[in-house]
């Protein structure tokens, strides 16, 4: 028995010290840490002009990447919302029942 209490105790201490800072989680916006590839005024070489096709792919995929995982974090966000409206739509429709 004191085991439980003691681990009730603990797990409420953690929460205590966590819960505050998954609060503010998401009060600063993220941001995409790609760099842009830097454009010659001028090509000298093919080679450059490879290099420099190679380095906008890179930027492109960094840029996608990015842009998914936000819509992927926002989706999460929306069905959590969803589930939110659900659980106070099922509450009051079993209220008003009884």
């Amino acid at each position: 028995m004191r085991k439980i209490i003691s681990l009730t105790f603990i797990v409420g201490a953690l929460l205590l010290i966590f819960l505050p800072a998954l609060a503010f989680a998401d009060k600063v916006p993220p941001s995409y840490s790609c760099t842009q590839p830097h454009r010659p005024f001028k090509f000298k070489t093919d080679a450059e002009v490879s290099a420099y096709k190679a380095q906008v792919e890179i930027f492109r995929k960094c840029i996608n990447d990015f842009v998914e995982e936000q819509n992927q974090a926002m989706q999460k966000h929306k069905d959590a919302a969803n589930r939110a409206i659900e659980e106070w739509n099922f509450f009051i429709n079993m209220e008003s029942h009884r």
